[in-house]
């Protein structure tokens, strides 16, 4: 297989459509759609007495539709609440937000069993249903509301196949944005469990406990990521605007880190004294981590801002 060689509009159309798709069926919905589509190609052709530009391969699927709408055609019947063209979407963004959570919860349980980390109200046994109808009843939301806008605004509509070129990240794929937004809707809920002040004291790290400080920058960065994340499902092409915000996304933890390195850090066994030392040190390796992490992510998407300059 020759990796260099460059697909063609069909290709990188069912290959979009692929991703919308559960993996049940998958591979037989794929071969019907490109039995189809082939079939109209050769008809075009036919028409024209020659080969198909690659012009008017881009029309016939322009014609034919958004590769979530297609995808959604194959879904079966509509559903009351969410209906067919998002709720693959829905029923894996539940389940994964479920499974995270579960995780969460049952590590900020064991951390207050064994160092006695009082971390507010998240310990109640009842926590995990209380947590689970909020991440359901927000996601549900959510989907709702998306689905509308997208249907008032004619967003699919206005899809165009010449938009297929995909990025070089990991995020590329539908699935994979999709899976990159439920885990930060998912972790901010679980931040949001954590009782904190959200004072401009407690910003800046002039209260007393560390992990305010930490989880209250995280909550910023978690609510400007969101949206990217949730666009990036539906269209997974770069601008410069959204380059820009998403190097700011990433520099906002970095300056909270940085704050809580340079105000409050030491506090940390202050405010857990049942914390073992040894893990409290380990707290101050976990925000440079932080730092370098986000600053190398800052990094390689300024790169990708001036590969994008050269190529306009």
């Amino acid at each position: 297989m020759n990796f260099l060689t460059k697909k063609s509009p069909l290709d990188r159309y069912i290959a979009d459509v692929k991703t919308y798709l559960p993996a049940k069926n998958r591979a037989d919905i794929v071969e019907e759609l490109r039995a189809n589509l082939s079939e109209k190609l050769a008809d075009r052709s036919a028409d024209a007495e020659g080969e198909v530009s690659e012009q008017a391969e881009i029309e016939l699927l322009s014609d034919f539709g958004h590769p979530l709408r297609v995808a959604a055609e194959y879904q079966g019947e509509a559903r009351s609440l969410v209906g067919p063209t998002l709720y693959p979407f829905y029923r894996m963004s539940v389940l994964v937000s479920l499974v995270i959570s579960t995780c969460v919860l049952v590590t900020i349980i064991l951390a207050e069993i064994f160092f006695r980390v009082d971390l507010g109200d998240v310990s109640r046994p009842w926590i995990f249903v209380n947590t689970y109808i909020y991440i359901i009843g927000v996601i549900t939301v959510g989907y709702v509301l998306a689905e509308r806008l997208m249907e008032r605004h004619n967003y699919l509509d206005s899809w165009q196949p010449n938009a297929l070129d995909q990025p070089d990240n990991a995020l590329a794929s539908a699935w994979g944005a999709l899976v990159a937004c439920i885990v930060a809707v998912t972790w901010l809920v679980m931040l949001n469990l954590l009782s904190i002040e959200h004072t401009f004291e407690t910003l800046i790290g002039q209260n007393q406990n560390p992990i305010d400080t930490l989880v209250f920058w995280m909550k910023i960065e978690m609510v400007i990521l969101i949206p990217q994340y949730f666009y990036l499902v539906f269209n997974q092409t770069w601008s410069r605007n959204r380059l820009l915000l998403r190097i700011g996304s990433e520099l906002i933890l970095s300056l909270g880190c940085v704050i809580v390195l340079l105000s409050n850090a030491g506090n940390l066994g202050v405010n857990y004294p049942d914390v073992p030392q040894s893990l409290a040190s380990v707290f101050y390796y976990v925000l440079w981590g932080m730092i370098a992490a986000t600053v190398f992510s800052a990094y390689s998407y300024w790169r990708k801002l001036g590969r994008l300059g050269k190529s306009d």
